[in-house]
C-alpha cells in the first residue's frame, strides 16, 4: 500500500492490477484505515483514472450480495451518481418506474441521500415502499411491478469497512463514481445521469470495459445528472463496447423549457408527491415540467433497454403507460410486493 501512495502522490495512475489489489484490500478491511484514507484522498486529487475505476467496481460487483432472479433479461437500472446539488425531485426513480410500466425489467439502484435533498430511498420510504425487502420480497416486485429497488446497504456490506472514512474525510471519492456502475442484479442496460462531462466520458469508457451491452450516460448542459428539459443535454452512448457521443435539445421533440423552480423540493415527502402526480397523469400548470422531464428520461430509459428506436417512437409508449393509468399501478403493485 505503501508503494502505491508513492505513486499516486506524485500523481501516477495505478494499473488495473494495482488498483484491483489495493480496492480487495479495503472491501476485505485488511487495509490500514488511514493508509486508506491517504489512497482514497490522492487518487481523488490526481482524479481517478478509467482502469482504477473499472477495477474498484469488479471488486465491489464481487463482494456484492446479489439480486438473484429467475425472470428473463434484460434489467435495466437507472442510477446516477448524484452531486449536482440542483435539489430537484427524483426524477430517474419516477422515470424506473415508468420505464417498468412499459414493460422494462428494472432493479432501481440507490441509497438514502448523501448530497441531495431526497435520495432514491428517502423517496420510495415516502411513497410507501419497504426498503429492506427479503430476496423472495425482490422476486416477488419484479414478479408483479416488473420493478424492485436494491437497497446499497443492503448490498454492500464490505462497504462498512470504508463507511467511517469517508465520513472523516468528507470530500468526494472514486466511490461517490462506483455506485453506478455496481448494480446486484448485474443489469446489462443503463441510463446513468452525470454531474459533469468530464464523470460522463469516464464512466462511459468504465461502462464498455466492464461489458454493459447498452447504456446511456447523460448530462445536462445546465449542470443537471439528468436528461434536461431546462438545456441542451449531452449523451455518451455505450453499445457493445463502443462509444460515441451526442447533444439533444429537448426541443426537437416538442418538449418546452422548464424552469428550475418547476422541479425542486426540499424533501423527501414533496418529492414523492411530484412523484405521484406526474404518475397519476396531472398536466397542470404546477406539475407539467416534472411530466415532462420524466417522460424524457422514461423514454431514454426504453430506447436504452430496446423497447424504442428513438426518443420519438418511446415517448408516446410513456405516455400511453402514464395517462391509461399502468405507471400509477406499477407504484401501488411495488408497494404492495415489497411488504408481501
Amino acid at each position: 500500500m505503501k508503494d502505491l501512495l508513492h505513486r499516486l502522490t506524485r500523481g501516477e495512475h495505478l494499473s488495473a492490477d494495482e488498483a484491483e489489489t489495493a480496492f480487495e484490500a479495503i472491501m476485505t478491511g485488511t487495509a490500514d484505515p488511514l493508509q486508506v484514507a491517504a489512497l482514497l484522498a490522492a487518487m481523488q486529487t490526481k482524479r481517478p483514472s478509467v482502469d482504477e475505476i473499472v477495477a474498484a467496481a469488479r471488486v465491489m460487483r464481487k463482494h456484492a450480495t446479489p439480486v438473484e432472479t429467475d425472470l428473463p433479461r434484460p434489467i435495466l437500472d437507472t442510477c446516477g451518481t448524484g452531486g449536482d446539488v440542483k435539489g430537484t425531485f427524483n426524477i430517474s426513480t419516477a422515470s424506473a418506474i415508468v420505464a417498468a410500466s412499459c414493460g422494462v425489467r428494472v432493479v432501481k439502484h440507490g441509497n438514502r441521500s448523501a448530497s441531495s435533498r431526497s435520495g432514491s430511498a428517502d423517496v420510495l420510504e415516502a411513497l410507501g415502499v419497504n426498503l429492506d425487502t427479503t430476496q423472495q420480497q425482490r422476486e416477488a416486485c419484479l414478479k408483479h411491478a416488473n420493478i424492485c429497488f436494491a437497497f446499497a446497504r443492503t448490498h454492500h456490506p464490505a462497504m462498512r469497512h470504508v463507511a467511517p472514512i469517508r465520513l472523516a474525510l468528507g470530500v468526494p471519492t472514486i466511490f461517490n463514481l462506483l455506485g453506478p456502475l455496481t448494480n446486484p442484479a448485474h443489469a446489462e442496460h443503463q441510463l446513468l445521469g452525470v454531474y459533469s462531462p468530464a464523470i460522463g466520458a469516464l464512466l462511459a469508457d468504465a461502462l464498455a470495459q466492464l461489458g454493459t451491452e447498452r447504456a446511456w450516460v447523460v448530462h445536462g448542459t445546465d449542470g443537471l445528472d439528468e436528461l434536461s428539459t431546462m438545456a441542451p443535454s449531452r449523451i455518451w452512448d455505450v453499445t457493445a463496447g463502443l462509444v460515441s457521443e451526442s447533444t439533444l435539445d429537448p426541443r426537437e421533440l416538442d418538449i418546452p423549457r422548464a424552469s428550475l423552480a418547476d422541479l425542486t423540493v426540499d424533501s423527501p415527502q414533496a418529492s414523492a408527491a411530484k412523484i405521484q402526480a406526474v404518475l397519476a397523469g396531472d398536466r397542470s400548470p404546477a406539475h407539467r415540467a416534472a411530466r415532462d422531464i420524466v417522460r424524457l428520461n422514461s423514454a431514454a430509459a426504453l430506447v436504452v433497454a430496446g423497447l424504442a428506436d428513438d426518443l420519438a417512437t418511446a415517448l408516446p409508449k410513456v405516455d400511453l403507460a402514464i395517462d391509461s393509468g399502468q405507471s400509477q399501478r406499477t407504484l401501488e403493485a411495488l408497494i404492495a410486493s415489497s411488504k408481501s
